[in-house]
């Protein structure tokens, strides 16, 4: 009976992979197009670990993103511990899922097709073990079973004369390398010869890689900023020393927290479908393929005039300051006055962002509204809508927004993080300064009117962060104002509400509580009575949220 079982799941199987190379060979010859073979390799974060199948409709921006995509062929090593080809298939999510199912979808909807796909990766592998070429009876023996892997795949699409091209090397990994300081500089040296040694061995001397970044949100941009800071030089000379390795930000994407409140050690969920898409964006910029976005424009002149008063409010951040899982799609089902009409730009609100840490950033003054940043928005849309309800309509009001939803409180320190290349306070004040000398410029009289602030979630959590974390603020409060010229300039800023998981909230609060009676003009806005899901404001809660906030400019003692 097993023989039977075995011998239909066999023919089963040919079946299916002959239809499917059936319609590959049918795509190729109707697009004059050739099967683009991709392989995506590294840990566990490549793996997909944390990811799942069954969360994927949760966010709306990956709705049906974990159906099987038939047109899609897939192989990947059988198990942790086999080399042997299992076979392709159509590719869907398992237990869990990697970049692989968006950035599949990414390129479809682009156009660049066919595609295949070859995976090969487990989590807790090094480079300078388990990937090296000339140690290849080490660790997990992954170079040699990604070589035998790769190359069984390939042959069986020769055997069924389907043409095709290595397309790309999506690569995630080095966390293991650099939390090993035995390790850790040796890395550049190692991810090198691993990428010369699979170019000659797939005989594809020009194979492009994709190399993605470990996140600074996670656990090891706090605990390990140091050896982190190692492995992004290592990277960077890898990336400096050839034109066909490409960079994939990853830091701005969504990444998990666990249930203790601690930032976890994987993407999890809704960062790997986000980082697909990265993945996906990477490699079309580098193949020409990507349209340009062009920026949001007023229908009409933008509402400056010389002469005219402008009120200027800033608002900086962190993860809820940016939107983490406030979705843009949601704003029409919301419950609040005005929320619904908050998708459409507000012609009579200027207004200018830096997200990311700079990874996506408007060009120019802009109407207010969503920007095109993952499907989130923050509470710059509510902020202005209940601000230029209040204001005189006389008065000009400009909004910039500047945030980094990974970063964390030594990256804003004016006197420099210990990890140089993390530091914002230059880049934050020059933004501001920016932004009030082109309106200047353009005439008109202008007044920085606040700066709003929302607690760093990763600092809160951090015992050893959240006890500097009013410190810090003073700080950074004290210099801004100097370096402005102002030194009355109103802060505000919003508690870490009370209803969230990541742990020293009651501390956290209570030590801004104490900072802000010491120093003058400095406000706390409570959010214990907003919405709130786990981690987040959420789309309710970040709408309330920035009515919120300019409810309590509008209350500011003057």
């Amino acid at each position: 009976m097993k023989t039977s079982t075995s011998l239909f799941r066999t023919q089963f199987y040919l079946i299916l992979l002959g239809s499917l190379l059936a319609g590959v060979r049918l795509a190729a010859e109707e697009s004059a197009k050739t099967l683009q073979v991709f392989l995506f390799a590294g840990q566990s974060n490549m793996v997909g670990a944390d990811a799942h199948p069954d969360r994927i409709d949760d966010y709306p921006m990956f709705k049906g993103a974990g159906s099987p995509q038939p047109d899609v062929l897939f192989a990947t090593l059988a198990e942790p511990a086999s080399d042997t080809f299992g076979g392709w298939g159509p590719l869907q999510p398992r237990d869990s899922f990697g970049s692989e199912l968006t950035f599949a979808r990414r390129l479809k909807s682009a156009g660049a097709g066919p595609i295949a796909i070859i995976k090969s990766a487990i989590g807790g592998t090094t480079v300078a073990f388990d990937w090296n070429p000339d140690a290849p009876d080490q660790g997990q023996k992954l170079y040699p079973r990604t070589l035998k892997l790769v190359r069984a795949a390939l042959q069986e699409l020769d055997r069924r004369h389907v043409p095709y091209r290595l397309a790309g090397v999506m690569w995630h990994q080095g966390e293991n390398d650099m939390l090993d300081r035995r390790l850790n500089t040796n890395y550049a040296a190692g991810l090198t010869q691993l990428i010369a040694r699979l170019r000659q061995d797939l005989h594809s001397p020009e194979l492009p890689w994709y190399i993605a970044e470990v996140s600074e949100k996670g656990i090891w941009g706090m605990d390990n900023r140091h050896n982190l800071a190692i492995l992004r030089q290592q990277q960077d000379q890898v990336l400096q020393a050839d034109a066909r390795l490409h960079w994939v930000p990853t830091s701005h994407l969504a990444f998990e927290v666990m249930g203790s409140g601690q930032p976890h050690y994987h993407f999890g969920t809704q960062g790997q479908l986000q980082l697909g898409e990265a993945f996906a964006t990477a490699y079309l910029e580098a193949s020409g393929k990507t349209p340009a976005v062009p920026s949001r424009r007023f229908r009409t002149a933008p509402p400056i005039k010389a002469g005219k008063r402008v009120q200027l409010f800033v608002l900086a951040g962190q993860r809820n300051m940016e939107g983490e899982d406030s979705f843009v799609s949601e704003i029409p089902s919301a419950t609040g006055a005005g929320f619904k009409t908050l998708v459409a730009p507000q012609e009579d609100i200027l207004f200018r962002y830096s997200l990311g840490g700079g990874f996506k950033k408007s060009r120019s003054w802009e109407p207010l509204g969503p920007m095109d940043f993952l499907g989130n928005f923050g509470p710059e849309l509510s902020f202005g809508a209940r601000l230029r309800r209040a204001l005189p309509a006389q008065e000009g009001l400009a909004i910039v927004k500047f945030t980094h939803s990974g970063a964390q409180g030594p990256d804003w320190l004016p006197s420099g993080s210990p990890e140089a290349r993390r530091n914002l306070y230059p880049q934050f004040l020059d933004f501001i300064r920016e932004a009030r000398a082109e309106l200047i410029r353009q005439g008109c009289e202008v007044r920085l009117a606040g700066v709003f602030w929302h607690t760093g979630e990763n600092d809160t959590y951090f015992g050893p962060y959240q006890k500097k974390y009013a410190g810090w603020m003073k700080e950074l409060i004290t210099q801004v104002r100097l370096d402005l010229q102002q030194p009355d300039l109103p802060w505000f800023i919003s508690e870490q509400h009370p209803g969230a998981i990541w742990g020293n909230i009651a501390a956290m609060n209570a030590s801004l509580h104490a900072m802000a009676q010491k120093e003058q003009h400095v406000y706390l806005i409570p959010t214990g009575q907003l919405p709130h899901g786990r981690l987040h404001f959420g789309t309710q809660g970040t709408l309330q949220l920035g009515e919120a906030m300019a409810e309590a400019y509008l209350k500011m003692p003057r």
